[in-house]
Protein backbone atom coordinates (compact mmCIF):
# COMPACT_ATOMS: atom_id res chain seq x y z
CA UNK A 1 0.00 0.00 0.00
CA UNK A 2 1.22 3.19 -0.98
CA UNK A 3 2.19 4.75 2.51
CA UNK A 4 1.27 8.59 0.83
CA UNK A 5 -2.33 8.10 0.92
CA UNK A 6 -2.49 6.84 4.89
CA UNK A 7 -3.88 9.33 7.23
CA UNK A 8 -1.43 9.14 10.15
CA UNK A 9 -4.18 10.05 13.30
CA UNK A 10 -6.40 7.14 11.78
CA UNK A 11 -3.79 4.92 11.73
CA UNK A 12 -2.24 6.11 15.13
CA UNK A 13 -6.22 4.85 16.35
CA UNK A 14 -6.50 1.84 14.39
CA UNK A 15 -3.19 0.60 16.31
CA UNK A 16 -4.29 1.62 19.42
CA UNK A 17 -7.78 -0.20 19.36
CA UNK A 18 -5.66 -3.11 18.38
CA UNK A 19 -3.46 -2.97 20.73
CA UNK A 20 -6.13 -2.55 23.59
CA UNK A 21 -7.58 -5.71 21.69
CA UNK A 22 -4.16 -7.99 22.03
CA UNK A 23 -4.36 -6.78 26.11
CA UNK A 24 -6.43 -8.12 28.87
CA UNK A 25 -7.09 -5.28 31.43
CA UNK A 26 -6.18 -2.39 29.44
CA UNK A 27 -3.93 0.71 29.36
CA UNK A 28 -3.30 4.36 30.57
CA UNK A 29 -3.34 7.19 28.61
CA UNK A 30 0.08 7.36 28.84
CA UNK A 31 1.02 3.78 28.28
CA UNK A 32 -0.36 4.05 25.00
CA UNK A 33 1.28 7.23 24.24
CA UNK A 34 4.75 5.73 24.76
CA UNK A 35 3.85 2.24 23.01
CA UNK A 36 2.70 3.70 19.83
CA UNK A 37 5.49 6.37 19.81
CA UNK A 38 2.61 9.68 19.94
CA UNK A 39 2.80 12.49 22.06
CA UNK A 40 0.03 12.85 25.01
CA UNK A 41 -1.87 15.27 23.13
CA UNK A 42 -2.75 13.22 20.31
CA UNK A 43 -3.03 10.23 22.19
CA UNK A 44 -5.55 12.56 24.45
CA UNK A 45 -7.39 13.34 21.45
CA UNK A 46 -7.59 10.09 19.94
CA UNK A 47 -8.77 8.36 23.30
CA UNK A 48 -11.38 11.39 23.57
CA UNK A 49 -12.97 10.99 19.90
CA UNK A 50 -13.26 6.71 19.98
CA UNK A 51 -14.98 7.51 24.03
CA UNK A 52 -17.45 9.68 22.59
CA UNK A 53 -18.46 6.99 20.13
CA UNK A 54 -18.28 4.10 23.00
CA UNK A 55 -15.68 2.64 21.32
CA UNK A 56 -13.32 2.77 24.70
CA UNK A 57 -14.25 3.22 28.20
CA UNK A 58 -12.97 4.44 31.12
CA UNK A 59 -12.22 1.66 34.03
CA UNK A 60 -10.69 1.82 37.51
CA UNK A 61 -6.98 3.35 37.43
CA UNK A 62 -7.63 5.53 34.81
CA UNK A 63 -7.33 2.36 32.03
CA UNK A 64 -8.76 2.46 28.95
CA UNK A 65 -10.44 -0.94 27.27
CA UNK A 66 -12.25 -1.39 24.19
CA UNK A 67 -16.27 -0.59 24.68
CA UNK A 68 -19.62 -2.18 23.22
CA UNK A 69 -19.63 0.73 20.72
CA UNK A 70 -17.69 -0.92 18.30
CA UNK A 71 -20.16 -3.87 17.85
CA UNK A 72 -22.20 -1.28 15.51
CA UNK A 73 -19.34 -0.81 12.88
CA UNK A 74 -18.72 -4.64 12.80
CA UNK A 75 -22.30 -6.25 13.64
CA UNK A 76 -21.85 -8.71 10.73
CA UNK A 77 -18.87 -10.29 12.37
CA UNK A 78 -19.40 -10.47 15.68
CA UNK A 79 -23.28 -10.04 16.54
CA UNK A 80 -23.66 -12.43 19.24
CA UNK A 81 -26.89 -13.94 18.51
CA UNK A 82 -25.21 -14.40 14.78
CA UNK A 83 -22.58 -16.24 16.04
CA UNK A 84 -24.11 -18.52 18.34
CA UNK A 85 -26.99 -19.56 16.28
CA UNK A 86 -25.60 -22.65 15.47
CA UNK A 87 -26.07 -23.71 19.19
CA UNK A 88 -29.97 -23.46 19.21
CA UNK A 89 -30.08 -27.49 18.71
CA UNK A 90 -27.72 -28.23 21.33
CA UNK A 91 -29.89 -25.73 23.90
CA UNK A 92 -32.59 -27.94 22.61
CA UNK A 93 -31.22 -31.20 23.41
CA UNK A 94 -29.61 -29.71 27.27
CA UNK A 95 -33.58 -28.93 27.68
CA UNK A 96 -34.74 -32.56 26.73
CA UNK A 97 -32.02 -34.19 28.77
CA UNK A 98 -32.60 -32.00 32.11
CA UNK A 99 -36.17 -31.65 31.67
CA UNK A 100 -35.37 -27.74 32.91
CA UNK A 101 -35.45 -24.36 30.67
CA UNK A 102 -32.08 -23.05 29.12
CA UNK A 103 -30.74 -19.64 27.97
CA UNK A 104 -27.38 -18.52 26.68
CA UNK A 105 -27.00 -15.25 27.72
CA UNK A 106 -24.33 -12.34 26.56
CA UNK A 107 -22.16 -9.54 27.93
CA UNK A 108 -22.99 -5.85 26.69
CA UNK A 109 -21.58 -3.79 28.68
CA UNK A 110 -22.92 -3.37 31.88
CA UNK A 111 -26.15 -5.56 31.11
CA UNK A 112 -26.28 -9.47 30.15
CA UNK A 113 -28.63 -10.14 27.12
CA UNK A 114 -30.04 -13.26 26.83
CA UNK A 115 -29.34 -14.40 23.03
CA UNK A 116 -31.05 -18.00 23.00
CA UNK A 117 -33.70 -19.99 24.99
CA UNK A 118 -34.87 -23.17 24.96
CA UNK A 119 -38.33 -24.22 26.72
CA UNK A 120 -38.10 -27.17 28.68
CA UNK A 121 -40.73 -29.99 27.87
CA UNK A 122 -42.50 -30.16 30.81
CA UNK A 123 -45.73 -28.34 31.03
CA UNK A 124 -44.87 -26.13 34.28
CA UNK A 125 -41.77 -24.30 34.17
CA UNK A 126 -39.63 -21.23 34.09
CA UNK A 127 -39.83 -19.14 30.95
CA UNK A 128 -38.75 -15.82 29.38
CA UNK A 129 -37.64 -14.28 26.44
CA UNK A 130 -34.51 -13.86 23.83
CA UNK A 131 -33.37 -10.33 23.81
CA UNK A 132 -34.14 -9.58 27.76
CA UNK A 133 -31.69 -7.72 29.83
CA UNK A 134 -30.73 -7.42 33.21
CA UNK A 135 -27.69 -6.00 34.87
CA UNK A 136 -24.71 -7.75 34.35
CA UNK A 137 -24.41 -7.99 38.26
CA UNK A 138 -26.96 -9.91 38.70
CA UNK A 139 -27.49 -13.95 39.75
CA UNK A 140 -25.74 -16.74 38.28
CA UNK A 141 -25.39 -15.66 34.84
CA UNK A 142 -23.72 -12.44 36.43
CA UNK A 143 -21.16 -14.70 37.91
CA UNK A 144 -20.12 -16.82 35.01
CA UNK A 145 -20.07 -13.11 32.84
CA UNK A 146 -17.95 -11.57 35.47
CA UNK A 147 -15.68 -14.94 36.06
CA UNK A 148 -12.64 -13.15 34.54
CA UNK A 149 -13.37 -9.49 35.89
CA UNK A 150 -11.34 -8.33 38.26
CA UNK A 151 -12.63 -7.04 41.83
CA UNK A 152 -12.41 -2.63 40.83
CA UNK A 153 -14.49 -3.87 37.96
CA UNK A 154 -17.00 -5.72 39.31
CA UNK A 155 -17.41 -3.09 42.66
CA UNK A 156 -17.62 -0.33 39.94
CA UNK A 157 -20.70 -2.08 37.99
CA UNK A 158 -22.46 -3.10 41.38
CA UNK A 159 -22.04 0.67 42.02
CA UNK A 160 -23.74 2.02 38.68
CA UNK A 161 -26.27 -0.43 39.01
CA UNK A 162 -29.39 1.11 37.98
CA UNK A 163 -31.92 -1.88 39.34
CA UNK A 164 -32.80 -2.48 43.21
CA UNK A 165 -31.43 -5.91 43.25
CA UNK A 166 -29.40 -7.53 46.40
CA UNK A 167 -25.92 -7.18 44.07
CA UNK A 168 -25.94 -3.46 43.99
CA UNK A 169 -25.52 -2.96 47.73
CA UNK A 170 -23.69 -6.29 48.46
CA UNK A 171 -21.03 -7.09 45.73
CA UNK A 172 -19.59 -9.56 47.84
CA UNK A 173 -22.71 -11.73 46.72
CA UNK A 174 -20.85 -11.61 43.27
CA UNK A 175 -17.61 -12.82 44.50
CA UNK A 176 -19.17 -15.73 46.51
CA UNK A 177 -20.61 -16.81 43.56
CA UNK A 178 -16.90 -16.38 41.38
CA UNK A 179 -15.34 -17.96 44.14
CA UNK A 180 -18.17 -21.69 43.79
CA UNK A 181 -17.58 -21.45 39.73
CA UNK A 182 -13.72 -21.50 40.45
CA UNK A 183 -13.91 -24.20 43.25
CA UNK A 184 -17.22 -26.78 41.32
CA UNK A 185 -17.69 -25.19 38.01
CA UNK A 186 -21.13 -24.28 38.62
CA UNK A 187 -22.58 -21.33 40.24
CA UNK A 188 -26.11 -22.39 42.04
CA UNK A 189 -28.54 -19.03 42.53
CA UNK A 190 -30.92 -20.45 44.86
CA UNK A 191 -34.09 -18.63 44.93
CA UNK A 192 -32.13 -15.46 45.77
CA UNK A 193 -33.39 -13.20 43.42
CA UNK A 194 -36.39 -10.92 42.54
CA UNK A 195 -37.82 -13.53 40.19
CA UNK A 196 -38.01 -16.08 42.99
CA UNK A 197 -36.28 -18.89 40.69
CA UNK A 198 -33.25 -21.38 40.79
CA UNK A 199 -30.55 -20.60 38.22
CA UNK A 200 -27.32 -22.79 37.73
CA UNK A 201 -24.83 -21.29 35.04
CA UNK A 202 -21.59 -21.98 33.85
CA UNK A 203 -19.15 -19.84 31.94
CA UNK A 204 -18.30 -20.41 27.67
CA UNK A 205 -15.25 -19.49 26.93
CA UNK A 206 -12.76 -16.43 27.55
CA UNK A 207 -11.86 -13.66 24.41
CA UNK A 208 -9.99 -10.81 25.61
CA UNK A 209 -9.94 -11.25 28.95
CA UNK A 210 -13.98 -11.74 28.95
CA UNK A 211 -16.23 -14.77 29.44
CA UNK A 212 -17.82 -15.55 25.69
CA UNK A 213 -21.22 -15.94 27.68
CA UNK A 214 -22.74 -17.95 29.99
CA UNK A 215 -25.18 -21.10 29.66
CA UNK A 216 -28.02 -20.93 32.48
CA UNK A 217 -30.25 -23.50 33.19
CA UNK A 218 -33.37 -22.31 35.03
CA UNK A 219 -36.10 -24.34 37.34
CA UNK A 220 -37.57 -24.62 40.95
CA UNK A 221 -36.28 -25.26 44.15
CA UNK A 222 -36.83 -29.09 44.10
CA UNK A 223 -35.25 -28.73 40.25
CA UNK A 224 -31.75 -28.59 42.14
CA UNK A 225 -31.68 -31.04 44.93
CA UNK A 226 -27.78 -31.35 45.97
CA UNK A 227 -27.53 -34.70 44.62
CA UNK A 228 -28.34 -34.00 41.01
CA UNK A 229 -26.06 -31.05 41.06
CA UNK A 230 -23.33 -32.56 39.51
CA UNK A 231 -25.01 -34.38 37.29
CA UNK A 232 -26.42 -31.34 35.89
CA UNK A 233 -23.33 -29.74 35.91
CA UNK A 234 -21.75 -32.30 33.35
CA UNK A 235 -24.60 -32.08 31.60
CA UNK A 236 -24.13 -28.06 31.17
CA UNK A 237 -20.39 -28.64 30.71
CA UNK A 238 -20.92 -31.31 27.76
CA UNK A 239 -23.07 -28.72 26.03
CA UNK A 240 -20.54 -25.62 26.66
CA UNK A 241 -17.88 -27.41 25.00
CA UNK A 242 -19.97 -28.56 22.12
CA UNK A 243 -21.42 -24.87 21.97
CA UNK A 244 -17.97 -23.83 21.70
CA UNK A 245 -16.76 -25.95 19.11
CA UNK A 246 -19.68 -25.05 16.91
CA UNK A 247 -19.20 -21.42 16.97
CA UNK A 248 -15.32 -22.09 16.08
CA UNK A 249 -15.25 -25.01 14.52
Amino acid sequence: MNNENIIPAVEKAVLLLERLGRNNGGATQAELAGELGITGSTCYRIIQTLQKYDWLRKTPGNRYELSGGMLSAAMKLVNPAARFERCQPLLDMLANRTGLSVKLSVRQGSEQITILRAESPRATSVSGRVGARFPVVEGSVGAALLCHAGEEEIQMLAKQCREAIREKDHPELIRERIEDLHRNGYCLNARLNRWKVDAMSIPLGKTLGQTEAALTLLGFDDDFPPERLDQLAAEMKKTGKACMAAITG
